[in-house]
């Protein structure tokens, strides 16, 4: 009775202060894990036509140039013509040398008009990515470019149940791992025999490690539907017609089936693992096979990501497939160890108690220290190669989701360092912390979930509860320059540019404004729009421009007046949501 009221009292202690950080941190990261859309992994860096091009004859095919290498599938080419009807016979194939060039032949001779490309792909880490260009074919028979019919929608949502299924997947995968990793590598050899382990013949740990494979199965089956609607763009109840393109054409449909064909392997050896009539060696030896296809559907995992898409993949692959075992036998091991280190300890008394005791939590110790360097090098290589600049940290969804998982695991290691010293004291067992790191541990693997739907090349998050700026004023020397995009979506807008002379409250007669709009967030080409005296007048000036991708643009505006002075300024525009 004395030892639950001390371990009441130790849980109500330290959730004074422990249960309110990791609250505050899994907030934080609730808006995160579900932005509005997803930011381009993939873009275009040159395309043919060009954005806002005006060609004296029609183009006789489109390519797209991609910054990486697209996956052949989920991809295609959309022709339209200022009416908005399509183009027939326009089939985008990508280029056989170059996995990065994406090709359409018009098979038709295009009269003057304004026509809308709109394309779609997956990029190399396996998310949909989309866009569009308007062009000019001749005199454009009189139209304007804000004639073009735009189809380019705001960029997908990504599912909350991905990213749902991704954390019960390797929670399920953690469990399995840790379970295997007490019974076969932390117990001192004399616990391994068959009559100091009949802990492991127990309801309990066979229903654990069913309950981790179960729930690793369940997640990676439905993921197979909810992966296929995002990339192809269709209902989850139209995904049975493309399971033979994603395995045959995409690296998630190759990487889901060696993950599925590992799990099933898996069940079957842990079957006969659990087998009580096996002797101890030949226990051993089935419980390391099913190490080894855990190593290798992790190993498959690490294929179907961000470090897939590195230009220096092999070394990315083997830093995100470390980290990921590293997290998943540290937590899982945790668990193992605050369920069944009792059960294990229990035929001891006294002294002997005490060794027993204390040999698993040393063993355990190196593995945790281990695991920490570990984590440790390969989140700081990841954050490196991933992030395009420091400042992303901070202001991107990626940025802080990955901040809030590198403070929670500060949060672990200061548990497993109190642990380390209490292993060295020998004094107090480590039933109490435990718990609060494997919660611990549990948040962090969440957290790596999402990191996986993120892209590190989204530009900054803006708060939810504000509208993003639509209308924004700077002054220079003495003039009042306001910018207005009323829609500030990917496709065409309105761009409304007002000069008023502040000093004599009057409106300003200009030659000519140029918008030059540079993608804050990727190595775009510059987007020009030129605006003329024709285009306003009372100081008021607008035209219609193509944005071809959602994120931040740099506007700069380059204003000539009619008394010939020259007038810079630079505004920051966010397209889409």
């Amino acid at each position: 009775m004395e030892r639950i009221y001390s371990y009441s009292h130790f849980l109500i202690r330290k959730q004074r202060f422990l249960l309110p950080v990791l609250l505050m941190i899994v907030s934080i990261c609730g808006g995160l894990f579900f932005p509005q859309s997803t930011s381009a992994h993939s873009y275009v860096q040159e395309s043919s036509p060009a954005q806002n091009e005006v060609l004296d004859k029609a183009p006789d095919k489109i390519t797209l140039l991609f910054n990486e290498s697209i996956q052949p599938a989920y991809y295609q080419i959309i022709l339209m013509d200022s009416s908005g009807k399509k183009i027939d016979g326009v089939k985008a194939v990508i280029d056989s040398k170059n996995a990065a060039l994406l090709e359409a032949a018009i098979p038709v001779k295009l009269p003057d008009d304004i026509y809308n490309i709109s394309w779609k792909a997956v990029s190399g880490d396996g998310h949909p990515v989309e866009g569009g260009i308007v062009f000019q074919v001749g005199d454009g028979a009189g139209k304007k470019m804000s004639d073009a019919a735009t189809t380019t929608p705001d960029s997908k949502s990504v599912n909350p149940l991905l990213i749902l299924m991704r954390w019960l997947q390797y929670t399920g995968q953690s469990l399995v791992l840790g379970l295997l990793a007490l019974s076969l590598f932390l117990l001192p050899a004399k616990l391994r025999t068959s009559e100091a382990t009949t802990w492991m013949r127990q309801r309990r740990y066979t229903l654990f490690l069913w309950i981790g494979m179960a729930v690793t199965v369940i997640a990676l089956l439905i993921q197979l539907p909810l992966r296929i609607a995002w990339n192809a763009d269709i209902p989850i109840m139209q995904t049975t017609t493309e399971f033979t393109n994603t395995f045959r054409e995409t690296t998630f449909g190759q990487v889901w089936l060696i993950q599925i064909i590992t799990a099933v392997l898996m069940v079957i050896v842990l079957a006969l693992y659990a087998h009580s009539k096996l002797s101890s060696s030949a226990k051993r030896t089935v419980g390391i096979v099913a190490v080894v296809l855990m190593i290798v559907q992790l190993l498959a995992k690490s294929l179907d990501g961000h470090a897939y898409a590195e230009p220096y993949a092999g070394i990315a692959i083997a830093a995100d497939f470390i980290h990921l075992v590293s997290a998943l036998v540290w937590s899982g091991a945790l668990v193992a160890m605050a369920v069944f280190i009792p059960r294990i300890v229990a035929p001891f008394a006294g002294d002997e108690r005490k060794v027993v005791y204390w040999s698993i939590v040393r063993r355990f110790s190196w593995w945790a220290i281990i695991s920490v360097a570990a984590l440790l090098v390969t989140g700081i290589y990841g954050s490196i190669i991933y992030l395009p600049s420091l400042k992303a940290l901070f202001n991107t969804a990626y940025g802080l989701t990955l901040l809030s998982k590198m403070l929670l695991f500060l949060v672990m290691a200061a548990f497993g360092a109190m642990n380390y010293v209490k292993g060295r004291q020998q004094k107090e067992e480590l039933g109490k912390d435990l718990m609060w790191e494997v919660l611990t541990g549990f948040v962090i693997l969440m957290l790596a979930a999402a990191l996986v739907h993120l892209s590190p090349q989204a530009g900054p998050i803006s708060n939810g509860a504000t509208p993003k700026q639509t209308v924004q004023t700077q002054e220079v020397d003495g003039y009042e320059i306001k910018l207005e995009v009323p829609s500030a979506q990917m496709g065409s807008n309105n761009f409304i540019v007002s000069v008023k002379n502040k000093n004599e409250a009057k409106p300003v007669d200009v030659e000519q404004i140029t918008l030059t709009m540079n993608h804050m967030d990727m190595a775009m080409a510059p987007t020009e729009i030129l605006l003329t005296a024709s285009d306003g007048k009372d100081g008021v000036y607008q035209k219609a421009g193509m944005v071809s991708m959602n994120g931040n643009w740099n506007v700069k505006v380059h204003i000539l007046t009619k008394s010939l002075d020259t007038i810079d300024t630079e505004f920051t525009l966010r397209v889409g949501s």
